[in-house]
């Protein structure tokens, strides 16, 4: 069992130690993501003093220290699980480095999932981390509420998950695209809306935010830092349980889909470099 995760391992610790050569650029993300925050922060001041609320009062169930939490709190944790996997997959494919994968005695996925791993270890050490320490103070973040202690880890994991096979996803269609610049800008775009990263999705009213609940996107900010503030399962949001079981069967969606994926581009690997 060691014997084949060995290679995994080691390629986990290589990402890690490469991202440790560039880390100070990670200190210009930081101050990006606090004026991203501060941006959509003052927004909200604004909406509660136009609404005549007080920012203990709430607004779809939520106050504006809920509200700050959330955007941190969605903000930290995206850094954190944000890879490039998909954008290195199709700059691989383009410059025939592919290639390269392809011989070596590893699984193709096995190699990226590891390879992302890597990349989040660094950047919960040297990116979230720091960021955390500026923004919890800056915008009040409060502690987590209820279960969200226990919750919001497991489901940060699950997170982590379920972007790693989007990226796959997203990767692969550069076997058929070969220049996948346009799908990514579209993708990140998606998933800034669509998760909730932005606004929480039970604000876009009772059947857009049903839809886009069910959706995977959901999973990689909207519900983890729901139960971050201590509202899954309270006011008709979903459960914890309810999150886990979507999240799993996303899981076995997209894994199944990827390995469809990767059989069929192996039939039709166009190298354009070399």
């Amino acid at each position: 069992m060691w014997d084949r995760l060995a290679p995994y391992l080691w390629l986990m610790r290589l990402t890690f130690l490469k991202l440790m050569a560039y880390r100070m650029r990670y200190v210009t993300g930081i101050a990006t993501y606090g004026i991203f925050v501060g941006g959509q922060y003052a927004i909200w001041q604004a909406v509660f003093a136009a609404k005549g609320l007080a920012p203990t009062d709430e607004l779809n169930g939520l106050t504006l220290p809920q509200l700050a939490t959330y955007l941190a709190v969605g903000y930290i944790a995206r850094s954190a699980y944000f890879t490039n996997t998909d954008n290195e997959i199709a700059a691989r494919f383009q410059s025939g480095d592919v290639t390269l994968d392809l011989l070596k005695p590893l699984n193709f996925h096995g190699q990226w999932l590891a390879q992302a791993a890597g990349e989040t270890a660094f950047r919960v050490l040297f990116f979230a981390a720091p960021m955390a320490l500026v923004l919890v103070p800056l915008f009040g973040v409060l502690p987590p509420g209820g279960d969200g202690w226990w919750q919001f880890p497991l489901l940060f994991v699950l997170a982590f998950v379920i972007n790693a096979e989007l990226n796959l996803m997203a990767g692969t269609a550069c076997f058929w695209l070969e220049d996948i610049s346009g799908l990514l800008s579209l993708k990140r775009n998606l998933i800034m809306l669509l998760s909730g990263l932005m606004v929480p999705l039970h604000f876009l009213g009772d059947t857009l935010g049903a839809l886009t609940t069910v959706l995977p996107f959901a999973l990689l900010s909207y519900l983890p830092t729901m139960a971050y503030v201590g509202q899954l399962g309270v006011a008709g949001h979903p459960t914890f349980l309810h999150v886990v079981l979507l999240g799993l069967v996303w899981f076995v969606i997209l894994r199944g889909g990827n390995l469809a994926l990767w059989r069929l581009a192996q039939r039709r690997l166009e190298v354009q470099g070399g």
